[in-house]
């Protein structure tokens, strides 16, 4: 049974969110799944637009075994902007994803600027910060300083805090699950510097 994963990654500025997110799609492409993003990516991938998610909602093509990764998703599906025409596709592009082992991630600072109904179909959200590792004793040091990555250092460490959702029946229940990625390998796979356009 394929089980349809809806997560977002937050957390301040420069935080690695976008950083994880491409490292999990870039699993994802190695076990086949075709990857749309609307942001470039080194790797094989295909650019997503709003257009691409309404001709979705208009046809009765089906995307299957694959997955949608949306930086800064607040500007697809802002919760300002309820019952807008631009919401209404999106939140039926999101309940139609469950269907077809298609997966959306998304990244954002805060949770509660995405709209409601994307926040409630979420089985996970994932909490980003940057440490240091201490190679001699395997041990990690969060970085505090609000400054741009340094690409080039082996030591730099995301640390990823995983609140995974699960409900069986009327219960449900959160488990969190904490894993350190590297990210030098990372800053390879897409251009850190690149501005998210709103098209």
């Amino acid at each position: 049974m394929v089980i349809n994963i809806i997560g977002i990654f937050l957390g301040e500025q420069n935080s690695g969110k976008t950083l994880s997110m491409s490292y999990y799609a870039n699993r994802y492409k190695r076990n086949g799944y075709r990857i749309f993003s609307n942001y470039n990516l080194k790797f094989k991938h295909k650019k997503l637009t709003k257009e691409i998610i309404e001709n979705y909602t208009k046809s009765r093509k089906q995307f299957t075994k694959a997955v949608f990764c949306i930086d800064e998703i607040y500007l697809f599906f802002d919760s300002r902007n309820f019952g807008s025409k631009g919401n209404k596709i999106f939140s039926y592009f999101v309940t139609q994803s469950s269907k077809n082992d298609v997966h959306i991630f998304g990244t954002a600072q805060f949770f509660n600027t995405i709209e409601k109904r994307l926040r409630n179909n979420c089985t996970f959200k994932c909490f980003c910060n940057r440490y240091y590792k201490d190679i001699e004793n395997n041990t990690f040091t969060p970085i505090t300083k609000k400054v741009r990555f340094i690409e080039n250092q082996n030591i730099l460490y995301i640390k990823n805090s995983f609140l995974i959702k699960t409900i069986s029946g009327l219960n449900e229940t959160i488990r969190q699950i904490n894993y350190f990625i590297r990210a030098k390998p990372i800053f390879k796979m897409f251009d850190t510097k690149e501005l998210i356009q709103f098209d």
